[in-house]
């Protein structure tokens, strides 16, 4: 940090470094196995100090992007070792990657999680969560069925809720990606072509399937959820009817109302 950067002014410059080198390297215009600029050239283009630079560059390597080699300076790393559920990587890569292939990568990852994390939550849910549910519940109520701040940031509230009920300390940290499916999924169906309402009812049965201790019910519930939301992305043209993201135990839901 140097004489005239306050410490949320060096915060801010460390982030938008790191993003403007993971961008490159997210894009391929820095690709794995390669070294980046060297130190000296970087610091010349971004105009920021040594020490922010280098901070940049150790988030970076903490997701998994970069390594530091003596002699051959900082690589990128292979692919496979970059931490794609990272909150910071999910939203960079949003900015590079086509926008269906990024929603259809998300559900198919709440399809295979959620409605088992909602089974286990229905097993191991403490009263302290249980009333925590309820009161998202209640928040989303509020909307009279439509989508507002508060009922989006009670939904967000919700599905992070349940995974932290699981009992699973390695769900909970699925949180960020869950997070980031849910927003990038409203930020569809919300959409006034697509029509969709908030289903609170949906909802509703998972919190009294999970409060009542009832696994399996927990579990049908949140796969019908599933089923709606991947109804209203085949409305909106982000996927295709019958495609493997549906998978093999969606079941057609009655209700016809679209959620999220």
């Amino acid at each position: 940090m140097t004489k005239n950067e306050t410490p949320a002014k060096a915060t801010r410059l460390k982030a938008i470094i790191a993003e403007k080198l993971a961008i490159r390297i997210l894009d391929g215009t820095y690709p794995p196995g390669q070294p980046i600029p060297s130190e000296a050239s970087l610091l010349s283009e971004m105009k920021v100090s040594r020490t922010c630079l280098r901070e940049a560059l150790q988030n970076l390597a903490a997701k998994g992007l970069v390594s530091s080699r003596p002699k051959l300076g900082t690589l990128v790393r292979p692919s496979l070792e970059w931490n794609f559920l990272d909150a910071d990587l999910l939203r960079w890569r949003q900015q590079v990657v086509d926008r269906k292939t990024f929603l259809l990568e998300l559900f198919a990852v709440r399809r295979m999680i959620e409605p088992e994390t909602a089974a286990l939550a229905a097993l191991h849910v403490t009263p302290e969560i249980v009333t925590q549910l309820e009161k998202t519940v209640m928040a989303m109520a509020r909307g009279n069925g439509e989508r507002t701040e508060t009922t989006t940031e009670a939904d967000v509230a919700f599905h992070r809720l349940l995974l932290a009920a699981s009992g699973n300390a390695m769900l909970s940290g699925l949180g960020a990606c869950i997070e980031e499916a849910l927003r990038a999924s409203i930020s569809v169906t919300s959409q006034p072509e697509v029509g969709s309402k908030f289903a609170l009812d949906k909802h509703v049965d998972v919190f009294e399937a999970v409060r009542d201790g009832d696994s399996e019910a927990a579990r049908r519930h949140m796969s019908a959820l599933l089923d709606m939301t991947w109804d209203c992305l085949i409305k909106a043209g982000v996927a295709q009817p019958g495609a493997a993201a549906a998978s093999p135990r969606r079941r057609r839901a009655s209700a016809t109302t679209p959620a999220a």
